[in-house]
């Protein structure tokens, strides 16, 4: 049985688009329209239909809601139509025609944020990749002049986005979401991935770096070999280049023979976490290891072939690095720095809360003591089918199987409105603990039959009480605490955003709470988190790195 021919939905205003369309692009299948209710521009015009397309939002949506299975949308982006069929905006009316395209485009990424578009245009006085960079369109071509596409060319183009969305279909069940930076960063990702290129992947700490590199990157190189993942920041400085590198037997005092990362990532991918952490000697020996695809290993004078896909994560400044002269500038250079992804914070991204949400439930009771809690808690509550979580916000309907958490709108809204500084990586640990708390109190109300019948038992609601504690208790709390006790008065002053409020505020306490310990994180520790000083040293160093504080300034 042969696959069947990618569907393309071509949106314009008038017959140019779909007739070129159907001349460059015979390979493929068109979404139709005569079965829509309400008149078709095209049936009067043709006996049969033949060229068939969506003139303006309205029937874009129509069209896809009859045809689901749409591969690719080819946009156009002037449209000259009556204001009527105009998508509302504030812009004057010749504005609104002219750029249509991009408000159809933004009317597609919030109802299907999957679904590849290609705008196009044949109006040279149009820039329209400047114009499209505010958008997330998947490519952008030009029709006219100089630039116009050939039939191979643009065939190629639209090969090209659909091979990008068909890499990596599940992505390890990474949450894309529906915002406009992740659907940038998934092009950017899906694109330099199969290529030989290094990448370098930066962001706040608990952005989901190393979960890109994991579950996206790797899947989509193409590569059969394993994913290797280290982190930096965990090993000493002096044993760094044996763990990458490796060492043959007696190369240093009690040396074993052992072969290294990079070579156990052959044919795969290699992901250095916190690779601003690498020491100089050893950011020479990997630059040498990039350039020639060759690592020789502590103690020996051969070296060996290796073909690794490198991905660099940090959550420093590396420019700031290799101006301060703790990072090299050709090494720098050699990460491919032009082409780096930039990781969203999640206080950018807060239209992706709930389904990020949805999906941290789902992995929080997938396996281990929590799926046997979740076991329990049916078997007590007389629940048939298999053990699966999902959440939802507001009332929702029983699921057929498994167990939904309902979120009420007032938490949600509490949680929209959290700067959360601990990113994806806070949302996950507040869910988790928030389902297994309203797990357990529901499981007590089973056992004490005071659960309600099967059917309700299904919804557990998580209490609103106990989301506001979670949100109290944030990543920031520490910090805010510290500043509170030592009579401290900052410096306030206008930010753009209060995000930028609480980092400058968080800044001022790091560099007060640094001079009056001497520079002693342990101290600082101490005095900033409950616990041992010792074990919580490591994360307020880490922490006083991403407020972009160093120590040479402070003493």
């Amino acid at each position: 049985m042969s696959p069947r021919k990618p569907k393309l939905l071509v949106v314009d205003d008038g017959d140019r688009y779909i007739e070129i369309a159907h001349a460059l692009l015979r390979g493929y299948d068109y979404a139709t329209r005569c079965e829509l209710p309400g008149p078709c521009w095209e049936c009067e015009r043709r006996p049969g239909c033949v060229l068939t397309h969506a003139h303006d939002a309205a029937e874009t949506d129509a069209a896809l809601a009859q045809n689901p299975d749409v591969d690719v949308v080819l946009l156009d982006v002037s449209f000259d139509l009556p204001e009527a069929r105009l998508l509302p905006s504030d812009e004057p009316l010749e504005r609104r025609c002219r750029l249509q395209g991009l408000a159809i485009l933004d009317h597609l990424r919030r109802a299907r944020g999957d679904l590849p578009v290609v705008l196009m245009t044949s109006r040279e006085e149009l820039e329209l990749e400047d114009a499209a960079s505010a958008l997330p369109a998947d490519e952008a071509v030009s029709l006219a002049g100089a630039d116009a596409f050939d039939a191979r060319a643009l065939g190629l183009l639209v090969e090209r986005v659909l091979a990008r969305r068909h890499e990596v279909p599940s992505a390890g069940g990474y949450a894309w979401g529906t915002s406009k930076a992740m659907a940038r960063l998934r092009q950017d990702a899906t694109t330099l991935a199969p290529t030989s290129l290094p990448m370098l992947v930066l962001g706040e700490t608990g952005t989901g770096k190393s979960a890109l590199a994991e579950h996206v990157i790797h899947p989509a190189s193409g590569r059969d070999g394993p994913f290797v993942a280290v982190d930096l920041s965990a090993i000493p400085p002096q044993l760094v280049a044996a763990e990458l590198f490796g060492t043959a037997r007696g190369a240093f005092s009690g040396a074993v023979e052992r072969r290294g990362l990079v070579a156990e990532a052959h044919g795969g991918t290699l992901l250095l976490d916190e690779i601003g952490n690498l020491p100089p000697e050893v950011q020479r020996m990997l630059l040498l290891a990039l350039q020639r695809g060759r690592v020789t290993r502590l103690g020996e004078a051969a070296s060996a072939a290796v073909d690794v896909k490198l991905v660099a994560a940090t959550n420093a400044d590396l420019e700031a690095a290799v101006r301060d002269g703790a990072f090299r500038s050709d090494l720098y250079a050699r990460l491919n720095p032009s082409a780096r992804l930039v990781m969203p914070r999640l206080s950018d991204r807060v239209e992706d809360l709930e389904e990020l949400a949805s999906g941290f439930t789902q992995k929080t009771f997938a396996s281990g003591a929590d799926r046997a809690l979740l076991l329990r808690y049916m078997e007590v509550a007389g629940l048939d089918g298999p053990p699966s979580a999902s959440l939802s916000v507001g009332r929702a309907e029983e699921p057929e199987h498994g167990v939904r958490f309902v979120l009420s709108r007032s938490s949600f809204g509490a949680m929209r409105a959290h700067p959360w500084p601990g990113n994806v990586r806070e949302l996950s640990m507040l869910i988790g603990t928030a389902a297994i708390f309203a797990l357990t109190d529901a499981m007590r109300a089973a056992q004490e039959k005071r659960a309600p019948s099967a059917d309700a038992a299904r919804t557990i609601p998580i209490p609103a009480r106990l989301v506001r504690e979670l949100l109290d208790a944030s990543w920031a709390a520490p910090a805010v605490r510290a500043a509170g006790a030592s009579g401290w008065t900052p410096e306030l002053g206008p930010k753009p955003s209060l995000r930028e409020v609480s980092r400058d505020l968080e800044r001022q306490l790091y560099a007060r709470l640094f001079r009056e310990t001497g520079g002693d994180f342990e101290a600082m520790a101490r005095r900033l988190l409950d616990g041992d000083g010792a074990l919580n040293a490591r994360r307020v160093r880490l922490r006083f790195n991403q407020l972009g504080l160093r120590a040479r300034d402070l003493r």
